[in-house]
């Protein structure tokens, strides 16, 4: 995992050179923000999981809670972002369906669900649970590389 975390690491430094690419855009969109601010705390989540299993010694359980407790950040700031799509897209009349945000906004909040079972999972003392957590991992590096394009591209159409 320690080779995991140090790619995480210099995509999340990635990140934030795409945020600061186009900050004044990003800052002119409450959508744009929000969407930026759940980027980054996905990439802190999947940063901080790779870190927990670093240190030794740990059971299973404490390795599960830990990573329960990481896990509220980001899917609050993600939640967040959804409502305010879903508003001003409500407010504004984007022209994109409300079901369309919903879809996207429920993919944004699926990549957090194998977080969620694999800790569930290591709280009980299956070591299974770690499958959970690397499928989260890697579905935290698609979903942010994806953001990342659309902060770096799509913010400018």
């Amino acid at each position: 995992m320690l080779d995991v975390g140090s790619v995480r690491a210099a995509l999340a430094g990635l990140l934030i050179v795409a945020i600061s690419v186009n900050v004044k855009d990003i800052l002119a969109s409450k959508v744009a923000t929000r969407g930026a601010s759940a980027t980054i705390g996905a990439m802190v989540l999947a940063l901080v999981a790779c870190l927990v299993l670093l240190i030794p010694e740990q059971s299973t359980t404490a390795v599960g809670v830990e990573l329960w407790i990481a896990l509220v950040p980001p899917l609050v700031l993600q939640v967040a972002s959804i409502v305010t799509a879903l508003r001003e897209a409500r407010r504004r009349g984007s022209g994109v369906a409300p079901w369309v945000l919903v879809a996207v906004g429920g993919l944004a909040v699926a990549q957090f669900a194998p977080f969620l079972v694999g800790a569930g999972l290591l709280v009980t003392g299956r070591a299974a649970g770690l499958l959970g957590i690397a499928a989260g991992v890697v579905l935290v590096v698609v979903a942010s590389m994806v953001a990342a394009w659309a902060m770096l591209v799509e913010v400018l159409r």
